[in-house]
């Protein structure tokens, strides 16, 4: 009879102390769950604020042009060999702005050095 006590408050103690530590676990939880999201709003509102700018403000709707940039693109898609051109001079302007080289890159230059072209 005083194993099965022993067992049962032994049973009983460690239940109670599971639930206090699951209890303890979920405040803490809830109490910092809240601040997360403020904390993420303030990080990224910051970049994006930085980043807003997209068109430069001098430039009008009417000075862009978007009849003349679409014909252009039109004009551009019906010869294949002016479609290679124009996309190499985009990828050249684009690799100007952006100088990172990665690996793909380098190992172009490489080929084409070895190769001779």
């Amino acid at each position: 009879m005083k194993r099965v006590l022993k067992a049962l408050g032994q049973t009983l103690s460690q239940s109670i102390l599971l639930i206090c530590t699951l209890a303890f676990i979920g405040l803490a939880g809830m109490a910092l769950a809240p601040n997360q999201p403020a904390y993420a709003a303030g990080q990224y509102s910051s970049q994006a604020q930085q980043s807003g700018k997209i068109t430069d403000p001098a430039e009008k709707f009417e000075d862009l042009n978007p009849q003349a940039a679409y014909e252009d693109l039109v004009n551009t898609a019906q010869n294949p060999a002016k479609v290679e051109k124009v996309y190499d001079e985009s990828l050249k302007e684009y690799n100007e702005e952006h100088p990172q080289e990665n690996i793909v890159q380098k190992a172009e230059e490489l080929i084409e050095k070895v190769t001779g072209q």
